[in-house]
Order: structure tokens, then C-alpha cells, then sequence
């Protein structure tokens, strides 16, 4: 008899390759849209660090914390 692995203590799959390239301009093409990197992660199912490690990757210029309170400045 073999013992079940709860979800949570499951390792994800690692993403290599033309699938990492794709799920990175996925996101890339999401936070220029104007998602947060949260919005973007849950979905996908990807910690935040993640999402943020792939967008880096990707070459998008993280917005600062503070840009979504500027009202009318740019």
C-alpha cells in the first residue's frame, strides 16, 4: 500500500523551457496591463516570488508600491 502526499506537500512541477518562455509573456503581457503580481500569481497557481523572479525574467519593469495611490501625475 502506497501513502498519499497531501496537495499541500506536494512539490510543482518546475517550468523549463518553451513553456517557462510562454508562461513569462503571459505575465508580462497581464502586468502591463496593469494586474498586480498577487492577481497574477493566484490564478496561475505560482507563489508570488515566483511571478515576480518570472517577470524580472522577462524584462517588465516592476511598478513601486506607490504608483497605483498617484492620482493625475505622470
Amino acid at each position: 500500500m502506497t501513502a498519499r502526499i497531501p496537495r499541500e506537500q506536494q512539490r510543482r512541477v518546475r517550468r523549463r523551457g518553451e513553456e517557462r518562455e510562454k508562461l513569462r509573456a503571459s505575465l508580462a503581457k497581464g502586468y502591463d496591463g496593469g494586474l498586480s503580481i498577487r492577481k497574477l500569481a493566484g490564478p496561475a497557481g505560482l507563489s508570488y516570488g515566483l511571478t515576480r523572479t518570472l517577470l524580472i525574467e522577462a524584462g517588465v519593469e516592476l511598478r513601486t508600491r506607490t504608483s497605483r495611490h498617484r492620482t493625475g501625475e505622470q
